[in-house]
């Protein structure tokens, strides 16, 4: 008998049946899915929260659930908002290490109880793919598929294929006979490692062409810089001396990039090499946007300087 833990935090899975200002209400979720043979299910009411609300904060507590319910469980499920399943799923990774266990988030893009709701099926193949004794590490099952948490992105604010993973594969997919991974699983040679905090202090700076710097708050400890094409910054409106700024003030420079999928390097045009040539610019390379959010966070919680930020935070993808 394999045993679930399954974590509810809200989201539109747990919103009831109606067209306009949905709220969740975390009820009667399992009542209806058809649960597999040999699986025994055990719940926990978390939050009830739309993923709008949901933040570094919430996804910490997750973790700590999970981390003192290890011991008793063979897999989680994670029931969650998809506005910000994509960003859970990037601090889970980073809070939650080498997990022999599997954790995994789902949600839906209709309730529950709505008429062909995709929630009963996101839920079923999760617990599935939670009791898989192939299955490990922190992952999304959301649609016919099955995510690695570091990869994936929200591509769509209403199809039911919401979700994709980005320069990787899914790897597992879901039909009639069952589940088929189609990439290799994680490999672990560490045992699991919980960690406490992610650091909030790191700011987004979205470019648009023509706008100026923006004011980075004092408080800030890092900036994703999610630039066009590979990278870079314009040579005008001021944006050299501000990264010049920044870099006095020791904050901590990452370029990412606007494009979905190929990933960012600043060295390959002029734009970029220059800038890095002059300044620690650290580069996302292709993690998603928001894996590269997270893992900043990450990284800032556990690191004493720079040198040791950048290793940390670019160890992986």
């Amino acid at each position: 008998m394999k045993k679930i833990l399954l974590i509810t935090t809200g989201g539109t899975i747990a919103c009831p049946d109606t067209n306009e200002a949905r709220a969740p209400e975390n009820s009667g979720l399992l009542e209806r899915v058809s649960l597999p043979e040999g699986v025994e299910i055990s719940s926990k009411a978390l939050f009830c929260r739309d993923s709008t609300d949901m933040s570094p904060d919430e996804w910490t507590d997750i973790a700590r659930v999970v981390r003192d319910s290890y011991s008793r469980f063979d897999g989680f499920v994670i029931t969650h908002g998809t506005d910000t399943l994509g960003y859970a799923a990037a601090a889970l990774s980073c809070l939650i290490q080498n997990s022999e266990k599997p954790v995994v988030l789902t949600g839906s893009m209709l309730p529950m109880a709505a008429e062909n709701s995709d929630a009963p099926r996101n839920l079923k193949n999760a617990i599935l793919f939670a009791a898989d004794t192939r299955a490990c590490g922190v992952c999304v099952v959301f649609g016919k598929f099955a995510y690695d948490g570091r990869r994936v992105s929200k591509i769509h604010s209403t199809a039911r294929n919401a979700f994709e993973s980005v320069n990787f594969p899914p790897i597992a997919c879901f039909d009639e006979r069952g589940i088929t991974f189609t990439e290799p699983i994680f490999s672990f040679s560490e045992a699991v490692r919980f960690y406490e905090l992610l650091d909030k202090s790191v700011e987004a700076v979205y470019l648009v062409p023509g706008i100026s710097p923006p004011i980075i708050s004092e408080k800030t400890r890092a900036v994703l810089i999610l630039g066009f094409g590979t990278g870079g910054l314009p040579k005008n409106a001021g944006w050299e001396k501000w990264l010049e700024n920044l870099v006095s003030r020791g904050v901590y420079v990452i370029m990412s990039t606007q494009v979905l999928r190929g990933g960012s390097n600043i060295r390959l045009y002029e734009v970029g090499s220059r800038l890095a040539e002059r300044f620690p610019i650290i580069g996302a390379g292709k993690m998603t946007a928001e894996y590269a959010s997270m893992r900043a966070m990450w990284a800032l919680a556990n690191s004493r300087d720079f040198e040791e930020f950048r290793r940390i935070f670019g160890s992986e993808i």
